[in-house]
């Protein structure tokens, strides 16, 4: 069972507002070997699903459950590849790509991401020590979010703003505070359960 929190801090209409405050953040974090960046969405339009598998030849993409008939992700990528008319016929699509190490990922998602709820998340780094409030350097629990078109972390609370999450070890919220002042922010919310 996890033990992660997250705490929201910052709340913008403004995406490329909160990507760049997430920089911010993972300016101060420790890469580990398997740092990573995902992104996810549902997407509302075929424009929506057909840009993002467009720009992501790996990502996958897959009819949402409880769909009838469900395509998983090799099926959904073998209709866009092969251009048939079906792929803009499947309604809303859950997509996900990824990319190890990050970089230039996070900027094309951005681009094609459309209106539905998603999330870009950065994994595998620790958080800094901060020995002013006694913290050793922390990996578990350590992850970097923003909830695109959504006000919390599983993107199920769909708004018109994009939310940036700092996620944390259960109990080092004093670490997260100290995390957002670096960068010029503050808590927008209270902490909520995390991954």
């Amino acid at each position: 069972m996890s033990t992660s929190r997250a705490l929201p801090v910052l709340r913008t209409p403004d995406l490329r507002a909160a990507h760049d405050a997430a920089r911010r953040l993972l300016a101060l974090a420790v890469p580990m070997a398997g740092f990573q960046v995902e992104g996810e969405t549902t997407t509302r339009t075929p424009a929506e699903a057909r840009r993002l598998f467009a720009a992501f030849p790996t990502g996958r993409g897959a009819t949402p459950w409880p769909s009838h008939p469900r395509l998983g992700h090799e099926e959904v990528r073998r209709l866009f590849d092969a251009g048939d008319p079906r792929f803009d016929g499947l309604g809303p699509l859950e997509f996900q790509a990824k990319a190890k190490p990050p970089g230039g990922f996070e900027e094309l998602f951005l681009d094609a991401v459309g209106s539905g709820p998603g999330s870009l998340s950065w994994t595998s780094f620790y958080w800094p020590a901060v020995p002013e409030l006694g913290l050793e350097p922390r990996a578990k629990d350590t992850h970097l979010q923003i909830a695109i078109n959504s006000r919390n972390v599983d993107f199920d609370r769909p708004s018109d703003d994009h939310t940036l999450f700092v996620h944390f070890r259960g109990g080092d919220l004093e670490r997260a505070r100290w995390l957002a002042r670096q960068v010029g922010l503050e808590p927008v919310g209270p902490e909520e359960c995390g991954w």
